[in-house]
Order: C-alpha cells, then sequence, then structure tokens
C-alpha cells in the first residue's frame, strides 16, 4: 500500500509593515482639536518667539516638505539649514547638480535622498522658470483659482507638497485674518457654527500668532548639524494634520 507523502505548504511571509505617516490625517473632531492644541504647544517650546511678527516663506516650506515627508521637521529643518550655508543663493542651488546636493546631506540617512534633492533643485529651478526669480509669496494674495492655475504650471511639484503649501496659506489666513474666515475654517473641515472650533480658533490665536507665521523649525539650528529628534513634527505639521487629506502622493 503506497505511502502518501503530506506536503506542507509554506506559510508566506508577511511583509512587514511600513511605519504610520507621522503627518497622517487627523479628523478635526473636539478630541483631535484638544490634542492638536497641546502638540501644538509642545511643538513651540524650543522655539523662540521673533521680536516682531513675520511672515512666513512659502519656498522655505516647500523645500521643508520636500526633504522631510515622512520624516521628523528636524530633518527638514536641518536640510534647509545646510542649503543656505552651503549655496550662494537659490540661484545657484537650481543651477547644481543634485547629486552634488545630495552631498551636503549625505549622513543624514534619508530615505530617497537623490530624487528628494532632485526634487527640491527642479521646483526651485520651475518656479524660477515662471517668476523670474524665486519667489511664492503672491500666492498668498492670489485667488484659489489663480493659485490652482499656477500648481498646474508647475508639474514637478507634487501633490503632497502642494497640498502642505496649501494648508500653510489657508491656516494662516484663518488665524491672522481680519476678515470673515468661515469658508476657510470649511475648507480645512472645521465646522464654524460648533463651539469646539470657537475655542479652538482662540487658542490657536494666542499660540501661533506672535509669531505672525506657522513656524516650520522645532528648536534652534542645531551648531553640531545634528537634526533635532523631539518633538517629531513642526507646529506647521501639526496644524497641517487636521486640513483634508491630499489626494495626490
Amino acid at each position: 500500500m503506497a505511502v502518501k507523502k503530506i506536503i506542507k505548504k509554506k506559510k508566506k511571509k508577511k511583509k512587514p509593515e511600513a511605519p504610520p505617516d507621522i503627518r497622517c490625517a487627523l479628523k478635526p473632531t473636539p478630541a483631535n482639536l484638544k490634542a492638536t492644541v497641546e502638540a501644538l504647544k509642545e511643538s513651540l517650546v524650543h522655539v523662540p518667539v521673533p521680536p516682531e511678527p513675520r511672515p512666513g516663506n512659502l519656498v522655505e516650506a516647500m523645500l521643508h516638505i520636500t526633504m522631510a515627508k515622512g520624516i521628523r521637521c528636524g530633518v527638514g529643518q536641518e536640510c534647509r539649514r545646510r542649503f543656505v550655508e552651503g549655496f550662494v543663493d537659490r540661484n545657484e542651488f537650481r543651477l547644481t547638480e543634485a547629486f552634488e546636493i545630495e552631498e551636503t546631506v549625505a549622513d543624514l540617512e534619508i530615505p530617497q535622498a537623490f530624487q528628494r534633492c532632485l526634487g527640491a533643485r527642479d521646483s526651485i529651478a520651475e518656479v524660477y522658470n515662471d517668476q523670474n526669480q524665486v519667489d511664492l509669496e503672491f500666492l498668498r494674495e492670489a485667488s484659489v483659482t489663480d493659485r490652482n492655475m499656477f500648481f498646474q504650471r508647475m508639474p514637478v511639484l507634487k501633490p503632497d507638497v502642494i497640498h502642505f503649501l496649501q494648508a500653510i496659506m489657508t491656516f494662516e489666513e484663518i488665524i491672522f485674518s481680519e476678515r470673515s474666515t468661515l469658508r476657510l475654517q470649511q475648507r480645512v473641515g472645521l465646522d464654524p457654527k460648533a463651539t469646539t472650533t470657537h475655542e479652538f480658533l482662540g487658542q490657536l490665536n494666542q499660540i501661533i500668532r506672535p509669531y505672525g507665521y506657522l513656524p516650520l523649525e522645532v528648536g534652534p539650528e542645531s551648531k553640531d548639524g545634528t537634526p533635532i529628534a523631539s518633538p517629531e513634527l513642526s507646529a506647521a505639521s501639526q496644524l497641517i494634520r487636521l486640513a483634508p487629506p491630499s489626494k495626490g502622493k
């Protein structure tokens, strides 16, 4: 009588799950609004308030999220510092080969560092080609339609970068505008009629208004080139988590 061999099927090993996105979107529930206020306070503990409130820089925000997507803001902050120190100006930066830019941040162990540096360089170059200067501040006064038209002319800017810039402008307008911001609040998913929204915006005003902008930094610039490890996210990244998520990658 033949003996049948029992062949055990090998179980497929599960692929390790990717770490959670530290900037994943949060629904603006009362609990998340409260948690965001506490996170904002923590993110600003070591960020000095400027002598006078000043506007943020949208080009810096563009570079920041390009280099720090998926990783902590301290790395993005250190990359931006090195770009300032390593290049005479943004004109030199846009004319530099991406591998040379990568060399300036090689020790930071950034995932896909070359692709990020290439994206940063190409973004600066494309803004310059469109504006004959590297400046995005005109977007603050532009209508939503004009902003969208501009971003459509910038195919090098990835959807997550555009989302970051749009959210920064929207939240800064909500915080600093003297005009009604009801529509803007709705745009980022807040309920203008809710008591929790009024309380949240009041706290936000107290925390952010002294800066005049949404800080991208998590502390003073590093003296030894080591990125700040904690807190993981800047005030800008913490707040933008409340905005509807980007539809693209």
